[in-house]
């Protein structure tokens, strides 16, 4: 069986989060939104309408402001109780965000949540 990464947006964190109680082998997801804020080892994407997530930084990941990423990454704890984030695992370069209809992309969570038996084993 392949890794499987769910795609989700912010409101879908605690569902993810891995104190979140049901049967999921994984707790690796996929995240689509425009890099919003650059500081240190974090950073900020904002998901269309849908709110802001917090990224923490890999010492490799080349993030640059303005542009549409998709993050692999898995839900954690943010220190001082600040809610939850993204701990990233990688990072994809989808360009500049005025290319994408972000609509869609909601569109495909929306589906891949409410059908999770056709998208995902287990699940």
């Amino acid at each position: 069986m392949s890794l499987q990464t769910p795609r989700i947006l912010p409101s879908h964190l605690n569902a993810f989060h891995p104190s979140s109680s049901g049967p999921r082998s994984t707790h690796t997801v996929r995240i689509l939104g425009t890099v919003s804020g650059l500081r240190g080892d974090q950073a900020t994407l904002t998901c269309g309408n849908n709110g802001d997530v917090t990224l923490l930084l890999k010492p490799d990941s080349h993030l640059q402001m303005g542009k549409l990423v998709e993050v692999v990454g898995k839900v954690t704890d943010l220190e001082g109780g600040q809610g939850l984030g993204i701990r990233v695992l990688g990072t994809t370069d989808w360009g500049n965000p005025s290319d994408c209809d972000y609509k869609i992309y909601e569109q495909v969570v929306e589906a891949t949540h409410r059908f999770k038996s056709i998208f995902y084993d287990g699940e």
